[in-house]
């Protein structure tokens, strides 16, 4: 074969690999797909003289959805659902609704949250993170 052969009408083969491409990812992209993660509850602005008696669960079990090539993004990062105490004084403390503040990128929805509420006890003693 002459490279003649091979050289000829170069542009057009280059645009139809470029255009073929295009549109792989364009469908690759758009696939839906769900991810389950393990998001760690983190314990932010405990109040002084409050610390952290009991937790029962440090993490959540978040599913996702969305496209992806989002999700194979959000598998390699690191997400972490925080626990805001400020204000907070000592007793029992209820969290839900995880769902709606997860930090997530648009398009990437939460299907399914385990616990879907967590309960936290405050009681007076050093301040300092949860064990």
């Amino acid at each position: 074969m002459k490279w003649t052969t091979v050289t000829r009408d170069a542009d057009i083969k280059i645009l139809s690999l470029v255009l073929a491409a295009a549109l792989w990812f364009t469908v690759a992209g758009n696939r839906t797909g769900e991810l389950t993660l393990t998001v760690p509850l983190v314990v932010r602005n405990l109040p002084p003289g409050i610390a952290v008696t009991r937790m029962e669960h440090p993490a959540l079990q978040v599913t996702i959805s969305g496209p992806k090539i989002l999700l194979l993004k959000l598998r390699g990062e690191k997400i972490i659902m925080p626990l805001d105490m400020g204000g907070l004084k000592e007793g029992r403390v209820l969290f839900a609704g995880f769902d709606r503040s997860l930090p997530l990128p648009t398009g990437v929805r939460v299907t399914r949250v385990c616990p879907a509420s967590v309960e936290v006890v405050l009681a007076r003693g050093p301040a300092g993170k949860y064990p």
